[in-house]
């Protein structure tokens, strides 16, 4: 069963072997600790230093990611990650239709539905992006479609968790506006229940410390409920700044559960 807060990482391609081992024995350290508690971490590294951060983070709960998978099963695909190694070195969720990746690749949207059919089939938890190219009043269209396509040979029961990155907020100096996120949020949580069983969705594309408050105190006032989580890229590079905001989210939800349960009584 999926945890029910996430915070993650995505390295991209900055870590080298230095940078990751200082960021795993970090993190460790504090989880160790109990610095971070009720949240579950994982970090999506360059597919070479996932049994590096495998051997850093064994003590912990933290979870292992990738970057991207093969549609391929295993075997003369030269190149190719299959998702069954990924499975047999441990790692538990796989990135699949990143805006990045489908830059790269004319053929990378096609390949998405397969892609996550087969991180499926070898028990792993896609997370799947989603995220409108520009504002706009198209946006919902828009994730519902890439959710209708990447879903479609999904089975109803499984788990996914769904990152909602605007293209239009990546690497960009500001994160969306926290007004803008609870409303997307809410509509992304809708459409995927549409689809599968259970259901986490985050918020990345430019986030940082700070950013889920911000979040968090949009939603309050608007009476919604908040992300499940959120989703770093090189904000979270710097093993301090993606503790930071683990506890931050760990705080913001503990705080909108209390609010609801009042709310209720």
């Amino acid at each position: 069963m999926l945890p029910g807060t996430l915070v993650g990482c995505s390295s991209k391609s900055y870590f080298d072997l230095a940078s990751a081992r200082h960021w795993g024995q970090r993190v460790a350290a504090a989880v160790e600790a109990g610095e971070v508690s009720d949240v579950g971490l994982y970090v999506c590294p360059a597919f070479p230093l996932v049994p590096v951060l495998a051997g850093e983070l064994t003590a912990t709960d933290v979870a292992l990611g990738a970057q991207d998978v093969s549609v391929h099963p295993p075997g003369a695909f030269t190149g190719e990650v299959s998702a069954e190694l990924l499975a047999e070195l441990g790692v538990r969720y796989v990135m699949v239709g990143h805006p990045e990746r489908l830059r790269m690749s004319d053929e990378e949207a096609k390949a998405v539905p397969g892609k996550i059919e087969r991180v499926a089939q070898a028990g792993l938890v896609p997370i799947i992006i989603v995220g409108e190219p520009e504002p706009g009043p198209r946006a919902e269209q828009r994730w519902a479609e890439q959710l209708e396509m990447g879903l479609a040979r999904f089975p109803r029961d499984g788990e996914i968790v769904v990152a909602y990155e605007p293209t239009w907020a990546i690497g960009q100096a500001e994160p969306a506006a926290g007004e803008h996120i609870v409303e997307a949020v809410a509509s992304i949580r809708s459409l995927a229940g549409q689809h599968v069983a259970e259901t986490r969705v985050l918020y990345g594309g430019s986030a940082r410390p700070g950013t889920f408050t911000d979040i968090a105190n949009a939603a309050a006032a608007r009476g919604m409920p908040v992300p499940e989580g959120i989703f770093l890229g090189r904000a979270g590079l710097d093993p301090a700044a993606f503790l930071a905001t683990a506890a931050e989210v760990q705080s913001a939800r503990a705080g909108a559960v209390d609010a609801a349960d009042r709310g209720g009584r």
